[in-house]
């Protein structure tokens, strides 16, 4: 494959850089709130995730374009795994997504993953479902971790009206990098349907970065750590 691939097209949040808290810290509190206390890497916190991974999937539609009612039933799905009734957490859920606001730390990989990347003349570019209050200082996170530089392209929702799944953020990401085939650009993320279903839909090849194998019976190129890709370039 690596003769072939003249660019590859990075997620923000979720792959290139971690939620933090991570989800599994953010729905501990949650249930203690609710009286059970399980600790973040208790499998049924991971079994709750999942399913909650893989009905938003169902949806088909980005979490950016759910409703308050969607996103909360797709919460209740997460609680049942879990073995918890959801009636009347919403207002609790919330508040603790919302403590967390929009938190991120850098993957270990990235870094290292980019620079690798970098060397070996490949295209570089970011493309990203958010406001676009959040262009600047996602930019300004970058460069302090030192990865800016590797970007050739960097592709926000916000700035340019469209948002992953539609094809046209993908094509406005092709342009940006400077290259006409689709075919030839890899796209890394770890969801199923903005980065995977949309990134196939505009004919690029996608990867998904499945951290934690929540969607391991899918037949789509995986990854579950960034430095893996290389196995699609080599």
């Amino acid at each position: 494959m690596r003769k072939e691939i003249q660019g590859i097209l990075f997620d923000f949040g979720g792959t290139l850089y971690d939620y933090y808290p991570s989800n599994f810290v953010i729905w501990s509190r949650i249930v203690k709130r609710l009286g059970v206390d399980i600790s973040p890497d208790d499998p049924r916190i991971w079994k709750g995730i999942q399913r909650q991974s893989i009905e938003a999937t169902r949806r088909a539609k980005p979490f950016s374009k759910l409703s308050r009612e969607e996103i909360h039933t797709l919460n209740l799905h997460a609680l049942a795994v879990m073995g918890i009734d959801g009636e009347g957490t919403m207002g609790i859920i919330g508040e603790e997504f919302d403590k967390r606001g929009h938190g991120y730390r850098i993957n270990p990989e990235t870094k290292e993953t980019l620079e690798r990347i970098y060397s070996m003349d490949l295209k570089i570019g970011l493309i990203s479902n958010c406001p676009p209050e959040f262009g600047k200082p996602r930019r300004q996170t970058m460069k302090e971790d030192g990865i800016l530089h590797y970007f050739y392209t960097i592709i926000l929702s916000g700035e340019v009206g469209h948002a992953k799944p539609e094809k046209e953020i993908f094509k406005i990401a092709l342009n940006s990098l400077g290259l006409q085939e689709a075919s030839e650009v890899i796209n890394i993320g770890d969801s199923l349907l903005a980065d995977v279903i949309g990134a196939q839909n505009a004919g690029l090849i996608p990867v998904l970065y499945d951290q934690f194998g929540f969607h391991s019976g899918e037949d789509i190129l995986t990854i579950q750590k960034l430095s893996e890709i290389f196995r699609y370039l080599m």
